[in-house]
């Protein structure tokens, strides 16, 4: 959800308030849950800060970070198209709205369910749906766009 240089910060972020609100935890949900929830809402108010204060400064918007793919790669080729590879997602996510990306990375970097996620986000099981297909629809468009870009930049034909 947040560049690699503001995760840190988040994650204290979390902590203290996760050890504020502990007395709150009810057991309605899964301790994961809950903590997923003060998570992602953390995320979403660090985002919104930076995007303010970007917009005043720069304009600029951070990228969102993707970890590493386990294991390291052996093959130096195959590393430097998995890292072009992740760059280009960061970069489409970029064009994702703040909770379609958030939905979208509890599921497919998160692994959670679509129930898992209504619970985070605290919306209803066909909101979390319908934000997860919105996110992967439009980041497939702004990667398809990316790749066209890069074409039409080296000379391809179109």
């Amino acid at each position: 959800m947040l560049g690699a240089e503001s995760a840190q910060d988040a994650s204290q972020e979390v902590w203290i308030r996760v050890w504020r609100n502990i007395k709150g935890f009810r057991g309605e949900s899964a301790f994961s849950t809950w903590l997923y929830r003060i998570t992602m809402n953390t995320c979403l108010s660090i985002r919104q800060r930076e995007s303010r204060r970007e917009q005043r400064e720069y304009g600029a918007e951070e990228m969102p970070y993707l970890p590493e793919p386990p294991g390291g790669e052996a093959d130096p080729e195959a590393a430097a198209l998995s890292a072009e590879r992740r760059e280009q997602i960061q970069a489409a996510l970029a064009h994702v709205r703040s909770e379609h990306r958030a939905a979208l990375v509890l599921r497919h970097m998160e692994g959670l369910s679509y129930a898992e996620i209504a619970e985070v986000l605290e919306v209803p099981d066909g909101t979390a749906k319908g934000w997860v297909s919105r996110g992967r629809a439009a980041m497939l468009v702004a990667l398809a766009e990316e790749d066209h870009g890069r074409r039409r930049a080296g000379g391809a034909p179109e």
